[in-house]
């Protein structure tokens, strides 16, 4: 029991340590507050290293339990709807959806979608790739604007294909767009077309409601 306890002081630690580390450098918490609980989170460690040692713990056994707590938390953060998991569980549940689904209308929801995944990443490069150069410029500009707002970000989106055909979809995106200040809805229509055979988004049409 007590070899179990201290295994889990040892990530307990190292997820204080690791959080922290984290808000200092982000400037999101008082720097000689922060400085001191990370000390003391750094000193607790290698105390609880140093009795787990004298209990022959090994190393294997630490990162297993690790492991699993750490899996057990990012999964039922994702369905409580925590960022950035439940962000990542909505992607993966919408590509394995898309996996199994074919034709035009998959393929022009996976450009979009990798379209809002560069947006909300800053990947100037990326949507280059995925995008017409009118567009891109739309969007970097938006992405600008957001870096000097705290930062934007779309999540908790659907895509619902309203029009399509051979050649092109309209793909409605309805979701948030998470700012500083909150969450505003976010509702638009991306138009992607095929471009010298490649799915490229050709125009991004505001909703109204």
């Amino acid at each position: 029991m007590k070899k179990a306890f201290l295994i889990l002081l040892v990530i307990v630690c190292l997820a204080v340590a690791g959080w922290n580390a984290y808000l200092l450098f982000t400037n999101q918490t008082d720097p000689l507050i922060g400085w001191i609980i990370l000390a003391v989170s750094i000193g607790v460690l290698f105390w609880n290293i140093s009795v787990l040692r004298a209990y022959r713990i090994g190393a294997g056994s630490v990162v297993a339990v690790f492991v699993i707590i750490a899996l057990m938390a990012m999964t039922v953060s994702a369905f409580a709807g925590i960022e950035p998991f439940a962000g990542i569980k909505d992607s993966v549940v919408s590509r394995i959806g898309d996996i199994f689904e074919s034709g035009e209308d998959a393929a022009a929801r996976r450009v979009v979608r990798a379209t809002i995944d560069a947006f909300n990443k800053g990947r100037g490069d990326r949507l280059a790739d995925l995008t017409v150069p009118s567009v891109r410029d739309e969007l970097m500009f938006e992405i600008s604007v957001g870096r000097l707002l705290g930062g934007f970000k779309v999540i908790d989106y659907e895509l619902y294909t309203t029009q399509s055909s051979e050649t092109w979809c309209v793909v409605r995106v309805r979701g948030g767009l998470k700012t500083l200040l909150g969450v505003d809805v976010y509702d638009k229509g991306f138009v992607v077309s095929k471009v010298d055979d490649k799915w490229v988004v050709t125009e991004i049409i505001p909703y109204d409601g």
